[in-house]
């Protein structure tokens, strides 16, 4: 579906987030958020479903809020958004919101130590 707002919001929070200038928590339930300015939240999720041959199909998506309004949500329906993109995010706000880089680097610390 052509959403061209939905495909903008997409790219800059990916591109903010490669460059570091969005900042990601996470949730008890394995997605994370970011608040933005203006009061808007944006979150990113991961979720399961079974096809119609019981195998289970990841679906992702982006959702932009405003206090409890949900106004838009990025899925890889979106032209311009695919699949692989809406992962790459994840993953970058995961590594973000859990601190992985500093852990690792603290890890390769200890070990260079042995």
């Amino acid at each position: 579906m052509e959403d061209a707002k939905a495909s903008q919001l997409f790219r800059e929070v990916l591109a903010k987030t490669k460059a570091g200038r969005i900042t990601w928590e996470p949730t008890a339930n394995d997605s994370y958020f970011s608040i933005l300015p203006g009061g808007f939240v944006v979150s990113i999720q991961r979720s399961y479903e079974q096809d119609s041959w019981g195998n289970g199909v990841e679906q992702m998506d982006l959702k932009l809020r405003s206090g409890d309004q949900e106004l838009l949500r990025v899925t890889p329906d979106v032209d311009g958004v695919e699949s692989t993109g809406l992962r790459e995010l994840y993953e970058l706000a995961r590594r973000h919101a859990l601190g992985v880089d500093a852990q690792v680097d603290r890890l390769l610390g200890e070990l260079a130590k042995l």
